[in-house]
């Protein structure tokens, strides 16, 4: 297979640009702000859990709150961006060795 036909391979099996979010999907319990509620207490005891995206934006980490039920197909969309650049990874490679030959 040649180096062209082997990209087509590599793009075709990546996701979709439009199924991605870059990120980490973060769950977290929190105390509330009732003074006498036992989640100040006991860890086991704080509220959640919920769920939050971590990413990096001009030098500063954000944090987006997630709800429960959209949780899943985040997570589908997290794991479409890391396929998305291993793949663009693969594909760079196979350029650079192109670029070597001098074909």
């Amino acid at each position: 297979m040649n180096i062209k036909e082997r990209k087509r391979k590599i793009a075709k099996k990546a996701p979709r640009l439009t199924e991605i979010i870059r990120g980490t999907l973060i769950k977290w319990r929190q105390q509330c702000g009732k003074p006498n509620c036992k989640c100040h207490k006991l860890k086991n005891y704080r509220h959640g859990p919920y769920w939050r995206i971590s990413y990096g934006l001009n030098n500063r980490m954000h944090h987006l709150c997630v709800p429960a039920s959209s949780k899943e197909r985040i997570k589908i969309m997290i794991e479409n961006y890391n396929k998305l650049w291993k793949a663009i990874e693969k594909i760079s490679l196979l350029n650079i060795r192109h670029v070597r030959s001098g074909k």
